[in-house]
């Protein structure tokens, strides 16, 4: 049961890295600016990487039990409505994933940063933790 679970991360992490590389075109923000561009909280535009990794935690329980394909066809319609959002509605969402996170346990938190961690990793958005 763990090997699937740890195999169905992996090929989400290949599919959303795949979609990223085909879709290059960057959302702008309420500033202009780049929303991919990383801000000083570790997370993009006005997310912190607490709300990214908070992202990832709703995708995964929004396509629990889907197929590959619905699940892509899940992500791309979240990704559609995200980027049609006004500054409002973005920061209401934003608000949402604060609370959202505040009731996650610490282990289910630590679970969804090294989530978002191998996505940025596999991104190339961050680079990958020295070698021990």
């Amino acid at each position: 049961m763990r090997l699937s679970g740890t195999l169905f991360a992996s090929l989400t992490v290949v599919l959303l890295a795949t979609s990223a590389m085909a879709q290059p075109a960057p959302m702008t923000g309420m500033s202009g600016g780049a929303m991919n561009a990383p801000n000083a909280n570790g997370g993009v535009g006005i997310f912190s990487k607490e709300n990214m990794a908070m992202m990832i935690v709703d995708r995964d329980r929004a396509t629990k039990g889907m197929t590959t394909e619905q699940a892509a066809a899940a992500r791309q319609e979240e990704m559609s409505k995200h980027s049609s959002e006004t500054p409002a509605e973005r920061t209401t969402r934003k608000q949402m994933y604060d609370t959202e996170w505040a009731k996650l346990t610490p282990i289910e938190q630590s679970d969804a940063l090294n989530k978002l961690q191998a996505q940025q990793a596999a991104r190339g958005m961050m680079a990958a933790p020295p070698a021990k």
